[in-house]
């Protein structure tokens, strides 16, 4: 069976589980939501699924092609084009200012420039992720607005909060709608909203919100999306590093709101933080892996780098180990940013790791753009 035979099937089993549970709204589906017309989210679905199956991790890099660590704006560059010979395979956004109506994100790269990239990555047989660190409906304040316990509480209960707030999704939703390809075909995307809620340092926070009014953003995001006809994404699920079981579902939305779990973990001081970079990579993909078998859901690493990449082989003997112990899909490293010299999470040529990110990239479990040709 080849790869592509075998995405089809494991669709197909998909769709038949979900039509014996429940749709969107909750309801029970219909017994021919099998023989439904395939989405663009449904197509990824299953290459993300045969992906998994097939022991591979497709391998991610948040703005890669936009800046790297001594460039921005560049055409046709990427550090890590630069340093493995290719470029990713996943291509990961953020949509941060969109929602105001900016013209460029919160990082300042434009959102012409990234659906153009979208576009491309696309067309060599990647695909695209996104985030969004938006600015909060009530006095627009930053994502990291974190002092203030209201926010989230208003935007439920206070009508006009709340329509500012839909008419916010709304703005995401006519740019997910916007992404074809050159024959007018949805582009199909992974979306990560609320992310790293397990953490305290944004306006939806495990300290800034209840479990309920977290929900509420998730629930009423869906609502609106949904009426707009967005059919071209995939939800993703990423709370920060956790401690139990019950800390990663506290605040989950549902099975009908989530196509991918995943975790955030980050690797902090070097060989010195090994251990603990091991043990909380363990305990969240550890947790997320369970719950995904169970409930029929994508695996994922959503966010993960160790910055500056201290340890010349991270690659090989840190990431490596850790991915071949759970089935995950697709892995993101964080950006590698071009007005900050220490703030990167790839090598660029010449560093001291890119032998050990080339042995990564060569590894038959990784997958970068030009492998994605096969799923």
């Amino acid at each position: 069976m080849n790869i592509r035979t075998l995405a089809q099937a494991i669709l197909i089993s998909a769709l038949s589980a979900a039509s014996m549970s429940c749709n969107g709204n909750g309801k029970a589906a219909a017994a021919d939501d099998a023989s439904k017309p395939l989405t663009a989210a449904d197509i990824l679905r299953a290459r993300l699924d045969s992906i998994a199956a097939a022991g591979k991790v497709a391998f991610g890099h948040h703005d890669d092609p936009v800046y790297g660590h001594t460039w921005c704006g560049d055409e046709n560059r990427s550090d890590v084009l630069e340093s493995s010979g290719d470029y990713p395979a996943v291509m990961d956004w953020d949509l941060g200012g969109l929602e105001l109506n900016d013209t460029v994100n919160l990082d300042k790269v434009s959102f012409n420039r990234i659906r153009r990239e979208v576009v491309a990555q696309n067309a060599r047989g990647g695909f695209n992720t996104f985030s969004w660190h938006t600015r909060n409906p009530v006095n627009l304040g930053t994502s990291w607005e974190a002092g203030d316990t209201t926010i989230v509480s208003k935007i439920m209960n206070d009508p006009e909060i709340t329509q500012r707030y839909r008419d916010n999704v709304k703005a995401l939703a006519a740019f997910f709608n916007s992404l074809v390809d050159e024959s007018g075909n949805k582009i199909p995307v992974v979306f990560r909203p609320w992310h790293e809620h397990s953490g305290d340092w944004f306006w939806w926070g495990s300290r800034q919100c209840t479990p309920e009014q977290y929900k509420f953003l998730w629930h009423e995001m869906r609502k609106v999306m949904d009426a707009e006809g967005v059919d071209n994404v995939l939800w993703a699920y990423s709370p920060d590093r956790v401690r139990s079981v019950e800390q990663y579902m506290e605040r989950y939305p549902g099975d009908e709101y989530v196509d991918i779990l995943g975790s955030d973990v980050y690797h902090f001081n070097g060989q010195e933080g090994l251990e603990q970079y091991n043990t909380d990579a363990a305990r969240s993909l550890g947790i997320a892996a369970d719950k995904a078998q169970k409930r029929n859901k994508i695996l994922a690493f959503t966010e993960t780098g160790s910055e500056g990449i201290p340890m010349e082989s991270w690659w090989t003997d840190v990431l490596l180990p850790i991915l071949g112990r759970y089935p995950v899909s697709y892995i993101v490293v964080w950006r590698n940013a071009h007005d900050n010299p220490r703030h990167y999470y790839v090598p660029f040529k010449g560093h001291p790791a890119e032998a050990s990110f080339v042995e990564f990239r060569n590894n038959e479990s990784t997958l970068f753009a030009k492998d994605m040709k096969q799923f």
